[in-house]
């Protein structure tokens, strides 16, 4: 299969360049001048639009298997195509967890079987009781191990328990010590691999509950009880541990300036910590939720607008290295229940391109940095590098095809989603993916899919170059 895209406009790691991209065999074969002669099954005219790298969105929550009437990865997968991702790298907390090697290969053969997208999966990290498994987890080719880093899990299931007076004491796993977290630090650099958490600080969580006195009723009242110093404590902490054991550290979904003051100090210092943050604190705001009501509640909360300028201030400066969804379905009955019981998470695979697409079209970052946290620097983190995020002569021939003028107002009738309920609903987004192509075939045209199933697992290797390395 021989694809040639023509007289668009390629968005490569040294610049724009107008040319035209022959794929053969599900790869990049050549960088043409545009107008060349040349043998094709397949051409698609790019006039007027720019060709990206295909999109890798790292934070996936499908909920399958063992919650999967919230979500599952045939849908999860299925959405993000459309809207221009090529891989996804699956979280680990179904039902049962990825906490094992054995899990991790029967989940490869499972979502083996319903994938649309390219896919990586995530380790999960408990502390003692599964150190012995960090190890295989990464020679079966974990992209990462992930840390809950202040959540109870349910003891049987290792369920996330989102409201600790839903389950009674005797039935929690409580989070790990940090004298276990430091010893999972130095077995995940024993390894090569990297370690990510999500970074709320469990004992200033708390506090921060009983000063304010009363369950938590409004928007402010959520972020009082979550505030920012949770976030900043916990990295601060990491730093601390990677820089004693020289683990690779990375912080999901960074959500506040002080969280990325503590990553700052870290990447300045030369210890190995990156950032990952995501649309919703790119876009989004506290003012924000008398429109958009209780679907935009998400842990780590969406604080103000300085908040959001830090955010996008660290992306443009390399202090945030990656952009994930945090995809995390919840049913809609869920999603309608107060503050103090609602489960926090929100769909966003299939508007994570289209959400960055409009924010680059409005000047919040330009195209060559988008590819590079939406694709590049993501899979160097990742150790999916140079197969995977990248325009160039034998990586694989993943690509998005942006039309800039088009208009596409987000409903959530038209979601794939099996709880089609998005913060995004009724905002009317610039630009849009028109075309999807993974592996050298064109997979999807404004937004309908055209090919048959074709994902497939993705192997990492941490041996990799990573920009999870510290900026000096």
């Amino acid at each position: 299969m021989r694809l040639l895209v023509t007289n668009g406009e390629l968005i490569t790691p040294s610049g724009p360049l107008r040319a035209d991209l022959l794929c053969a065999d599900g790869v990049i074969t050549g960088v043409l001048d545009t107008g060349t002669r040349v043998d094709a099954d397949e051409r698609y005219d790019a006039a007027g639009k720019l060709v990206f790298p295909g999109f890798i969105d790292p934070h996936v929550h499908s909920r399958d298997p063992g919650l999967s009437h919230k979500e599952d990865f045939d849908h999860s997968t299925r959405g993000a195509l459309t809207g221009g991702v090529t891989t996804v790298l699956e979280m680990p907390n179904a039902v049962p967890p990825v906490d094992s090697a054995e899990v991790f290969e029967q989940r490869r053969a499972q979502h083996e079987r319903s994938a649309w997208t390219d896919f990586g999966l995530w380790g999960l990290a408990l502390g003692e009781p599964n150190l012995d498994q960090i190890g295989p987890m990464f020679a079966a080719g974990a992209v990462g191990v992930k840390l809950f880093w202040g959540y109870a899990l349910h003891r049987e299931t290792r369920v996330l328990v989102y409201n600790l007076g839903d389950e009674s004491p005797d039935k929690l796993l409580m989070p790990p010590p940090n004298g276990q977290v430091l010893r999972l630090f130095a077995e995940v650099a024993r390894h090569g691999g990297l370690l990510a958490a999500h970074c709320e600080d469990k004992d200033v969580l708390a506090t921060s509950q009983e000063l304010l006195g009363h369950p938590i009723e409004s928007y402010q009242d959520l972020l009082d009880a979550r505030p920012a110093a949770a976030e900043a404590t916990t990295i601060s902490i990491a730093t601390e541990f990677a820089k004693a054991t020289g683990c690779r550290f990375h912080v999901v979904h960074l959500a506040s300036a002080a969280g990325l003051d503590a990553v700052r100090w870290a990447r300045r210092r030369g210890v190995a910590v990156s950032a990952e943050t995501c649309p919703q604190y790119l876009t989004l705001t506290d003012r924000d939720y008398p429109r958009v009501g209780p679907v935009m509640k998400v842990y780590p909360p969406i604080r103000g607008q300085a908040d959001q300028d830090a955010l996008w201030e660290g992306l443009a400066e390399d202090s945030i290295v990656s952009v994930g969804s945090d995809h995390a379905p919840h049913t809609v009955e869920e999603k309608s229940r107060g503050f103090a019981t609602q489960p926090a998470g929100a769909v966003g695979c299939e508007t994570f391109g289209p959400v960055l697409i409009d924010a680059m079209l409005r000047g919040k970052i330009t195209p060559a940095r988008l590819a590079e946290v939406a694709a590049t620097a993501t899979a160097e983190l990742y150790g999916l590098y140079p197969g995977k995020g990248v325009i160039r002569p034998g990586s694989d021939a993943d690509l998005v095809i942006v039309d800039p003028e088009a208009r596409r107002t987000v409903r959530n009738e038209e979601l794939i989603a099996k709880q089609p309920v998005s913060p995004w609903h009724g905002v009317e987004l610039r630009g849009a993916p028109v075309a999807t192509v993974l592996r050298g075939e064109v997979v999807v045209r404004d937004r309908q899919i055209v090919a048959p199933r074709r994902g497939r697992f993705v192997r990492a290797e941490h041996a990799a170059r990573s920009t999870a390395s510290a900026q000096g």
